[in-house]
């Protein structure tokens, strides 16, 4: 993939020497000369990418037609530009195709659409970062498009750059390499970063988070040198990272301050077998354990984590994993209304006219998201939202807005289910699964345990139906629970047979209980990749 990149921010990229994490991408200075686009750096020679649609788009604004800038180029931002460009490309062939046959031509054509990206990566899918660390993947599998699916839907990339500015009365943005782009819409997909927890000493050189190419390359360092490295979080990240290092030679322990880890998601016995694997696998584990400080030598460098017990671990490096913060700040200071995340409604408008906001960055009726399933959710309800826009109706009537608006399909958060991406571990997680005293009493639980196989599931009833499920070792009907969770299904016809799974279960019962089973297989599809986004 070779995209778009400033350079300046060629110059403080990170170090591709490194023969494990290629990084592709062609620089430009961005002067947005039609006639003469220039590329500079000694690496990459301009005929690498075509300019074809960059030309396109800065002509387009030349004359004045804002297009759709889409800040962040993450999961989010480059599948929603993607999205939109191949929907507006249907929608103008469907219209032109139909006004052919009339003798007619149509004055439409789509906004341009512009995607910037603050890391010279583009489009990388960050949960494939935790197989890029352990050596299962290349990084340049994490992609989730090719260059060339940019380039054929006349998408500008500009990576490498990030925007310090937006004039919303003007609609406009400033990059930080000076230049001014207007805007006709504005989408926010800032993402997140990586929580850090100020202990004492936590800026020491060898602390680390596990987010970004960046982080894998310097861990991989660690890893390969036979390091000693602590992971401070015991949720799906912080096991993943340990896991990871640990197959790549380093000597791994999770600090976990709970009683025991992927306490959120599993229950204690599925909690107990996956901790037994860890230790099959040389992590070491210390649970319910807070930490008091960082420890450094005099060189201001990592060398152990002193607990609040006293104790002292000894530690060449340090990861968190400890969560992510949405990134708000240049919400924040354009004047957008933000929470802990850009307050948005459900079918992505921020406070803003003409702002919307997508991601892990927005914040929903006091929800944040940040797992893969409700993003994806959130980027199609803005195609459906945006997919007319075009720039000879970038300003609508009111009645044609009421219209369009009828096709929107407006966001509805669901119940979301985990599944653990650590190699050879299978454990999986939907719905409800910790119940306060009150509703505990209410609650029925059904269990299968085969311990020569170390499979466990535990499922969740109330009323007669299920409400939440973990499964350990054997996680094939998971997808099966999870949709039964979401669409609130009375299962006291299959109830018996329930805990082996859907191979021995009648699902006609469920359909002659009122509940269709036949359009639940997108959903089925989704729950099946819902992992964690951070």
């Amino acid at each position: 993939m070779l995209l778009h990149t400033s350079k300046n921010a060629a110059k403080s990229a990170i170090d591709t020497d490194s023969p494990d994490i290629p990084i592709h991408q062609v620089v430009t200075d961005h002067t947005c000369e039609c006639s003469n686009d220039k590329y500079g750096n000694d690496k990459y020679s301009a005929d690498e990418y075509s300019t074809d649609a960059h030309k396109t788009n800065c002509c387009h604004d030349k004359m004045g037609s804002e297009g759709v800038i889409i800040i962040g180029a993450g999961m989010a931002g480059s599948r929603f530009a993607i999205e939109l460009a191949r929907v507006q490309q249907q929608s103008i062939q469907a219209k032109n195709e139909r006004l052919d046959n009339l003798h007619l031509k149509s004055p439409d054509i789509p906004l341009p659409i512009t995607l910037i990206g603050k890391e010279p990566q583009v489009g990388y899918n960050r949960i494939m970062l935790s197989p890029v660390l352990s050596g299962d993947a290349a990084f340049e599998d994490t992609y989730l498009y090719d260059k060339a699916d940019y380039e054929a839907l006349g998408i500008t990339v500009l990576a490498g750059l990030s925007v310090d500015t937006i004039d919303t009365e003007q609609q406009s943005i400033e990059l930080d390499n000076g230049q001014v782009l207007r805007y006709a819409k504005l989408v926010i997909a800032t993402g997140s970063t990586a929580r850090v927890i100020p202990f004492p000493n936590h800026t020491a050189k060898g602390v680390h988070v596990f987010r970004d190419v960046a982080d894998v390359t310097a861990l991989i360092e660690y890893a390969r040198q036979g390091k000693t490295g602590l992971v401070i979080g015991g949720g799906v990240l912080g096991l993943e990272a340990a896991c990871a290092m640990a197959m790549q030679g380093a000597s791994m322990t999770v600090i976990h301050v709970d009683d025991y880890v992927l306490n959120r998601q599993l229950d204690l016995p599925a909690a107990q077998l996956l901790q037994a694997e860890l230790s099959r696998r040389g992590v070491g584990l210390e649970v319910s354990a807070k930490t008091e400080a960082i420890a450094i030598n005099d060189r201001d460098e990592v060398c152990g984590l002193v607990l609040e017990s006293g104790r002292i671990l000894p530690a060449d490096f340090i990861v968190m994993a400890v969560g992510v913060i949405p990134n708000t700040s240049l919400a924040k200071d354009s004047g957008l209304d933000v929470n802990r995340g850009i307050v948005v409604d459900n079918c992505m408008h921020t406070s803003c006219p003409h702002v919307y906001a997508i991601g892990e960055c927005v914040e929903l009726d006091g929800e944040l998201f940040g797992m893969i399933a409700p993003v994806n959710q959130q980027v199609d309800t803005l195609v459906t939202v945006l997919k007319e826009a075009v720039i000879s109706s970038s300003v609508i009537a009111a009645d044609n807005t009421k219209s369009l608006q009828t096709h929107w399909k407006p966001f509805v958060s669901k119940p979301l289910s985990l599944k653990l991406k650590v190699s050879g571990v299978a454990a999986y997680s939907a719905g409800q699964i910790a119940f306060d005293d009150g509703d505990a009493e209410t609650i029925e639980t059904l269990v299968y345990r085969q311990p020569t196989l170390n499979h466990y599931h535990c499922l969740y009833l109330k009323n007669n139906r299920l409400v939440g499920a973990v499964l350990y070792g054997d996680v094939n009907d998971g997808s099966f629970y999870s949709q039964l969770i979401t669409d609130n299904v009375d299962v006291s016809g299959i109830k018996d047979h329930l805990i082996f799974g859907s191979a021995y279960c009648d699902l006609d019962v469920l359909a002659m209980s009122n509940v269709s089973t036949d359009s639940t297989s997108d959903d089925v599809d989704m729950t099946e990749l819902v992992e964690e986004a951070s």
